[in-house]
């Protein structure tokens, strides 16, 4: 009797199991690419800060060339030179340290999207996902 009554109860749930599942695989490559196509989004937005992050780098490079060289130049008995290029040192010092300041939520970011996107690989396991 005890029998019967599994055997009835699991046909009765086998279309709801078989609904679900039919459920499951028409959302998850849709999920899927969407999560997927925001993912893409994203990285775009990060490569695009990372040319502006690039461009920074390059001018303080430059800046620090130009300071070294003033350095190597510098008239240590006119104190009017060496204070303009304390203030020229002081102000590359400011913006390297928000340059720095920068790359680092940069690399925070980075690595969310990493992780996101590993996220995204582990949910969508075996579902082919289109970009």
């Amino acid at each position: 009797m005890k029998t019967t009554r599994v055997v009835a109860a699991l046909a009765l749930m086998a279309p709801l199991v078989a609904a679900a599942q039919v459920s499951y695989y028409r959302e998850s490559p849709r999920v899927c690419h969407d999560r997927n196509a925001s993912l893409w989004e994203r990285k775009a937005m990060l490569d695009a800060d990372q040319r502006d992050i690039d461009r920074e780098g390059a001018r303080l490079d430059r800046f620090k060339a130009r300071l070294d060289e003033d350095y190597r130049h510098l008239d240590w008995s006119d104190r009017s030179a060496i204070a303009a290029y304390n203030a020229r040192s002081d102000e590359y010092n400011r913006r390297a340290d928000e340059h720095n300041r920068i790359v680092a939520r940069m690399n925070g970011a980075a690595a969310v999207l990493n992780g996101d996107s590993a996220d995204l690989a582990a949910f969508c396991n075996g579902i082919v996902v289109m970009r």
